[in-house]
């Protein structure tokens, strides 16, 4: 009787562990993506910013996920408004970078209300009339970093137009 009845329950408890290590590493994924960006974000704030070398050195931070491969870095610098004829913030297009494979769009751009950024960040790079005149922040950088974690369970991978979970991490400095 014990034979049989570990015979119907070892299927489901197989089952539970893959959930589990599938979980665990989605976790792992979602940690990663946001300390790339975190350390992206911070990297670049402070002038390290040489383009390629830059993003190798995210892309190396990022092991064992494959950015390359199955993700996407952006990096955005926006400028603060200037004067009373261009008082908003804008993308600044000569320092922007972006590597990866996978075809999903930034979520900082001028399609996006604000550029992408919460309200109150945004008022404060934008130009003002007197008696202030100059916005309080004159740049901001936006590290973006995408990834799609595929499940190692079998009963998730082999449904049909499941491509994974989009781990996506946003980092303002």
């Amino acid at each position: 009787m014990a034979a049989i009845e570990f015979v119907l329950i070892l299927p489901i408890l197989i089952i539970l562990v893959f959930w589990l290590i599938d979980f665990a590493r989605l976790i792992q994924a979602d940690l990663i993506a946001t300390n790339v960006s975190r350390e992206g974000g911070s990297l670049v704030s402070r002038g390290i910013n040489s383009g390629e070398t830059f993003l190798n050195m995210l892309q190396a931070s990022a092991e064992p996920l494959n950015l390359n491969g199955s993700g996407k870095i952006y990096v955005h610098r926006i400028a603060a408004g200037t004067s009373a004829s261009t008082p908003n913030p804008y993308i600044d297009p000569s320092q922007g970078l972006a590597r990866g494979a996978l075809g999903v769009s930034s979520s900082t751009g001028s399609g996006f209300p604000l550029l992408g950024l919460p309200a109150k960040l945004y008022d404060h790079l934008t130009f003002s009339e007197a008696p202030q005149n100059a916005p309080d922040i004159l740049e901001l950088w936006v590290v973006e970093v995408y990834y799609v974690y595929k499940p190692i369970t079998p009963f998730l991978g082999c449904t049909p137009g499941y491509d994974g979970v989009l781990v996506r991490s946003k980092s303002i400095f």
